[in-house]
């Protein structure tokens, strides 16, 4: 009996673990609602949270346009990332580190998200992207 026990929770710690992966030593993600102005959670920095990133980095589709995009009634996810990533953008010929990303989802209305970039030498770009944030939305627990 015990060893069933045993088992079952080595292979579901196993599981979390493997699936979630915290990183030590790097910043925490944040999120700040604009609405009330303030961070209003804050999660451990992981694999997860990496690599929702990467694929979000991956999907940059060119510069924001707009002179002036609405951080108004938004929500902003701040992912540290960890190591930094290049980011290579043909179109607008960037080929930058990026440190931190913020990525800006507006609560209602038809603006897709996009993205506030921090480059490792404290250079802010500006950017659209076309992968979905469902996963994302879900990891900070807003949907």
């Amino acid at each position: 009996m015990w060893l069933i026990v045993c088992l079952a929770l080595l292979f579901s710690g196993a599981q979390t673990v493997h699936a979630e992966t915290e990183l030590p030593g790097a910043a925490q993600v944040e999120l700040f609602d604009t609405n009330k102005q303030k961070v209003v959670q804050t999660f451990a920095n992981s694999s997860l949270f990496q690599k929702q990133a990467k694929e979000i980095l991956d999907s940059v589709s060119g510069r924001v346009q707009e002179l002036s995009p609405s951080l108004e009634n938004a929500m902003i996810a701040k992912i540290p990332l960890a190591p930094p990533q290049r980011m290579v953008h043909k179109g607008t010929g960037l080929d930058v580190e990026i440190a931190e990303m913020f990525v800006v989802m507006p609560k209602k209305g038809s603006r897709p998200p996009w993205l506030i970039l921090i480059t490792k030498e404290h250079e802010t770009v500006i950017m659209e992207f076309s992968r979905k944030v469902d996963a994302l939305r879900k990891q900070l627990r807003l949907s």
